[in-house]
């Protein structure tokens, strides 16, 4: 059961008496009042809300001397799920304040089922965040801890998706995309999910529902694709979804760096050992590699690639006769020493052209 706080029950009083008209207690198990809408009579003891805590009874008082601290007035009991969690208490001539008791109660019960359930959804989600964080970063000593918990089979395998939210702007949209992402996940089944400050959301996606999830992410693409960008994992066990958020971080890394929406990492061969690789390792790699060749060299060495090494076909892409073309890869091999038609050296310049971007070009 949850413990009431002062400003809760300061807004219980207030409300019942704006329906009822009279003075209201809110009165904890110890029998101080916790909240009232008297604010003299605020953290002090009430005797007779005190028995009414203990007995699980309402009590009466007839007269402002018969129980310390209390004054004329009913005190019913507040019992929720077999625990009382407080008394609240209506201050008057008990004939009059009676017709009053069953509103004051449902009001005090309407209220305290709202909070406790906003309080149940809290723990239930932090408890849910502690897990999916244990799973990522593979914390076992806090796994055997919710081992009990999380009713998870072993056999049980999930991917791993995380988002990564645009954060410029005046962050309106941002919001409002996060909770659209959070309700499709809810709506889906998916229920091991965290948000990981400033601007990530990451879930594990259950086997039985990948393909229908993925079929979603076009729809998220053509709909919120400026202001997201999306990596999945692979599909792993349980005791193995740390390497599937690996997975993802490196999809997502391409997918950021490529300014693509998604990318899965099922589907990166090369990417995948590249963007493994430090940025100041692909640095010094792009310049040692390609630091002395111009930018010219970098569209032809582009072009002969992307027709598969055919000096015909590059030179027809390039509009330019296959022997200036074979000039000028001779001249890019005595810029670095490296000749891009013979096959091992084209590979590094590949690997090179594939590391490089805007930063480094």
């Amino acid at each position: 059961m949850v413990e009431v706080s002062v400003d809760f029950a300061q807004q219980i009083v207030d409300s019942a008496k704006a329906v009822i008209g009279w003075n209201i207690n809110f009165i904890d198990n110890k029998g101080i009042i916790l909240a009232s809408t008297d604010a003299d009579r605020i953290g002090k003891f009430h005797e007779a809300g005190y028995e009414a805590a203990r007995s699980r009874k309402v009590r009466e008082v007839l007269s402002d001397q018969e129980c310390r601290g209390s004054r004329s007035g009913i005190n019913y009991p507040i019992i929720m799920e077999d625990q009382v969690v407080g008394v609240i208490g209506i201050t008057g001539n008990p004939s009059v304040v009676a017709q009053y008791g069953f509103l004051l109660t449902k009001i005090c019960e309407v209220f305290l089922k709202e909070y406790w359930m906003e309080v149940r959804t809290l723990n239930e989600r932090q408890r849910t965040n502690k897990i999916v964080l244990a799973l990522l970063y593979h914390d076992t000593d806090s796994l055997q801890n919710f081992s009990a918990e999380t009713g998870l089979s072993e056999t049980e395998t999930f991917a791993v998706a995380e988002f990564i939210l645009d954060c410029s702007g005046d962050g309106q949209i941002q919001k409002r995309i996060e909770h659209d992402i959070i309700d499709e996940l809810r709506r889906m089944g998916i229920t091991l999910y965290t948000y990981i400050y400033p601007n990530e959301i990451v879930c594990l996606i259950p086997h039985g529902i990948y393909e229908r999830w993925k079929s979603r992410v076009s729809v998220w693409e053509s709909s919120i694709g400026s202001f997201l960008h999306l990596g999945i994992g692979t599909m792993e066990s349980i005791q193995a979804i740390y390497i599937s958020y690996r997975f993802a971080k490196l999809a997502l890394k391409f997918a950021v760096s490529n300014q693509v929406f998604s990318m899965f990492a099922e589907d990166m061969d090369l990417e995948l050992l590249l963007q493994s690789v430090d940025e100041p390792v692909r640095h010094q790699y792009w310049e040692r590699i390609c630091g002395a060749l111009s930018a010219e060299d970098i569209h032809m060495l582009h072009s002969y690639f992307c027709h598969d090494l055919s000096l015909q076909q590059t030179a027809e892409n390039l509009v330019i006769h296959k022997n200036t073309l074979q000039y000028r890869l001779k001249r890019i091999r005595d810029k670095t020493g490296l000749d891009p038609r013979k096959f091992s050296d084209a590979v590094v310049y590949y690997i090179a052209l594939r590391i490089g971007n805007e930063k480094y070009q």
